[in-house]
């Protein structure tokens, strides 16, 4: 397996970026005077359907502020998810360069990301995705990490054998998942030891 990574898949939130869910709830909680603790369960209790492209954003919101009674949250008309994510979401650059650097060795680079559109847009508004060959969105496949039906998606539609993919991400459980797939695959929380990890599989001198 070492040696022979022909493709590079990345995480988006916690990779490619500097984004925390952590900073969007506190905005919220904030904006709309409603306690973090219960806005943060009904935040992760109902994400998974806007990740998945089952709900829009003012389904999410409303949702949500149904069940913390918050009337202003129930009938939201501007993207909330847009307007955060565009105020605290930063490049992490050296990890874009990295997947550049990466596809200029023939290395495929692609994406395979937990989103949905609104954040997803103000990613490509902030730098060039073009160099990405493949982009594995969660809203568009139906399924999240770590579900094995992402992976199973992700392997029946890439032009690789799947012994010839790796995978970054920050969390472990994703991690995890993707490696009972037969997917290798680094957890991600420092540059230089990614690049030790790199070295290891020969991607990188």
């Amino acid at each position: 397996m070492m040696g022979n990574i022909s493709c590079v898949l990345f995480d988006l939130g916690g990779v490619i970026v500097n984004w925390h869910n952590s900073w969007l709830i506190q905005d919220v909680s904030d904006e709309f005077q409603l306690q973090k603790e219960k806005l943060s369960k009904e935040f992760y209790k109902n994400l998974p359907e806007i990740s998945t492209g089952r709900i829009n954003e003012k389904e999410f919101w409303h949702t949500i502020g149904k069940e913390l009674e918050s009337k202003k949250l129930m009938s939201l008309n501007e993207s909330l998810l847009d307007k955060i994510f565009r105020r605290h979401c930063s490049l992490n650059n050296s990890m874009i360069n990295l997947s550049k650097e990466l596809s200029q060795k023939d290395i495929t680079v692609g994406i395979l990301s937990n989103t949905e559109p609104a954040s997803y847009s103000v990613i490509e508004n902030l730098t060039s995705l073009d160099h990405f060959e493949y982009k594995f969105l969660s809203y568009n496949i139906g399924h999240l990490k770590p579900e094995p039906e992402i992976y199973h998606h992700v392997i029946n539609n890439i032009s690789f054998p799947k012994e010839e993919l790796l995978f970054i991400d920050d969390l472990k459980s994703n991690i995890e998942s993707a490696r009972s797939e037969g997917i290798d695959a680094v957890q991600y929380s420092d540059y230089d030891e990614l690049l030790k990890e790199f070295q290891i599989r020969k991607i990188i001198a």
